[in-house]
């Protein structure tokens, strides 16, 4: 049997009170930004992938493994199921926002060419690139689509959207998708895919699709009964 939602009513669209609702998440991604611009304007490119490279133990190997897997597109997949049985709307936006930012960091990749890190290594520093801690040939990457990540990108876009549509428990929704988005950026680095700026470039662009998608999903008939319920609600008739 359906569950009754009674008296819905559409989140605020004003800039200021969005902000608000989401400032613990948006603070946290913030700091996180300017962290990796200080450490680009102060590091040689590659520090931060040799330092990190450092750290490698079999445990985080896993870890990383798995959490890089946490901007792919299964993540999508198990938040649009749940999304489903709550709004049709944040779930149709949760995919679209997957799409748009695939497509955006695709032509970027497309546009920059840039050297993935093995390659720019080895081809640039070859002592660097013999005294690392490499990976498996299987998971070694030596392409030229290194800016921006798109895992990061994604990452970010999906759990940046996630929080902006959950009312609550905000602090900990917040905090759980600032962690999520954050340790596929991480990965990305530690499995060395990604440069920093790769990863900074990804976070914010995949921040900004998110913003965008929460504010557009609700100028699409915004007082549709059907895209405004769940496939488990059902509107309370007075």
């Amino acid at each position: 049997m359906p569950f009754v939602r009674r008296h819905f009513v559409p989140p605020s669209l004003r800039f200021r009170i969005f902000l608000r609702a989401n400032r613990f998440f948006l603070i946290g991604v913030l700091l996180l930004l300017a962290g990796f611009f200080y450490l680009l304007f102060t590091n040689q490119q590659g520090d931060e992938l040799i330092a990190i490279n450092a750290l490698r133990t079999d445990r985080l190997d896993t870890f990383f493994i798995s959490a890089t897997r946490l901007g792919e597109p299964i993540a999508y997949v198990v938040v649009l199921l749940v999304a489903i049985t709550f709004r049709l709307r944040t779930a149709l936006f949760a995919a679209l926002t997957g799409i748009t930012v695939a497509i955006v960091a695709g032509l970027l990749k497309l546009y920059f060419a840039e050297a993935r890190p093995m390659r720019y290594f080895f081809d640039n520093f070859e002592d660097t690139w013999h005294s690392l801690n490499l990976f498996d040939e299987n998971m070694r990457n030596w392409g030229y689509s290194s800016f921006p990540s798109g895992h990061t990108a994604s990452a970010f876009a999906l759990y940046s959207f996630v929080c902006f549509n959950v009312h609550r428990p905000k602090i900990a929704i917040s905090i759980l998708c600032f962690l999520l988005a954050l340790a596929v950026g991480f990965s990305r680095m530690y499995l060395l895919y990604h440069f920093l700026r790769d990863v900074t470039a990804g976070a914010f662009l995949g921040l900004l699709v998110a913003i965008v998608m929460f504010f557009l999903q609700w100028k699409l008939f915004p007082d549709s009964v059907r895209l405004n319920d769940g496939i488990w609600w059902e509107r309370h008739k007075p």
